[in-house]
């Protein structure tokens, strides 16, 4: 269970991490997240047309942005667990590799 959680969040870090996915290339960490946003939305509005139904597209957009700041704030709460030495996850990495 500890693997596939690791290789979850690794696979988190890989598309939410603005360090690690494509965008990490723009230096704007603002302008990052708003094209996550946009892309969001993108997701969003395909949604909307597979499911044949535009009212989808309000509840897609809603959940997609509620995602995304979901994900950002676990992102910074990571990053600072591992900037701070003594925290769980970097015990749980030691005790786990």
């Amino acid at each position: 269970m500890n693997n596939f959680s690791f290789r979850l969040y690794e696979y988190y870090k890989y598309i939410f991490d603005s360090k690690k996915n494509p965008l990490r290339h723009i230096p704007d960490p603002v302008s990052r997240f708003y094209i996550m946003t946009i892309l969001a939305s993108m997701w969003s509005f395909s949604f909307a047309i597979y499911f044949g139904s535009i009212i989808y597209f309000g509840v897609n957009l809603a959940a997609h942005a509620i995602l995304l700041l979901m994900f950002f704030f676990t992102m910074a709460i990571f990053y600072d667990a591992e900037k701070s030495k003594s925290s769980w996850l970097l015990k749980l990495r030691r005790d786990n590799s």
